[in-house]
């Protein structure tokens, strides 16, 4: 389809950390920090984590609640400077991929994802999202998460994009893609790389 604005999920897509998979980013966290991920879900991911991810409330401070409890109150920007580097892999040739379609087409591609504004911004200080990106849509800039219809009324709005059926969006999640769906974006539960470069190659 001409006209095609691409948007993709981060982590899952674009980020290959997948936290239930073989390496994932916490696979060393109790020998290098002496907690568990599931004691670090409970703590804080499913307590107060959803706040930072809407935006409500700051990443370090939300945190530095849980540190606290468990003593370790004056590391926590040490603890997410590790978290960070550990939860970074980048799948290089699925965004020289995309480039090189935005590059040939025109086209434009964003991120679209839950995310904090911390981890957003390390992720552009350290070059990941740079060249080829138009815009990181994230949940905490937009006060909502995935799969929130409002969320993707929003980024759409963000993203000037007239038509929803010109958007195509790939995202790990089904129940994100369903909302994407909803709101008529073409949108597909990702795979693999293979899945995207097939999709490129048939779009012109």
């Amino acid at each position: 389809m001409a006209g095609t604005t691409l948007v993709l999920d981060l982590d899952g897509v674009v980020n290959l950390s997948d936290p239930h998979g073989p390496t994932p980013w916490h696979r060393d966290l109790e020998a290098d920090w002496g907690f568990t991920h599931e004691q670090l879900a409970a703590g804080f991911f499913r307590v107060g984590f959803q706040d930072v991810l809407r935006g409500r409330r700051d990443l370090f401070a939300a945190l530095g609640e849980y540190f606290e409890t468990i003593g370790l109150g004056d590391r926590v920007a040490e603890f997410v400077s590790y978290w960070f580097d550990h939860d970074r892999k980048i799948d290089d040739e699925l965004l020289g991929l995309v480039r090189a379609w935005s590059a040939r087409t025109g086209g434009r591609v964003y991120l679209a994802t839950n995310q904090e504004h911390h981890r957003v911004e390390y992720l552009r200080q350290t070059g990941v999202l740079g060249e080829g990106i138009s815009e990181v849509i994230y949940s905490a800039a937009l006060g909502v998460c995935k799969p929130d219809r409002v969320f993707f009324t929003n980024a759409q709005q963000r993203m000037g994009v007239n038509t929803a059926r010109s958007i195509a969006f790939f995202d790990d999640a089904a129940a994100n893609v369903d909302g994407a769906r909803i709101c008529g974006w073409r949108s597909y539960l990702y795979r693999d790389r293979k899945q995207i470069a097939e999709f490129l190659a048939a779009d012109r």
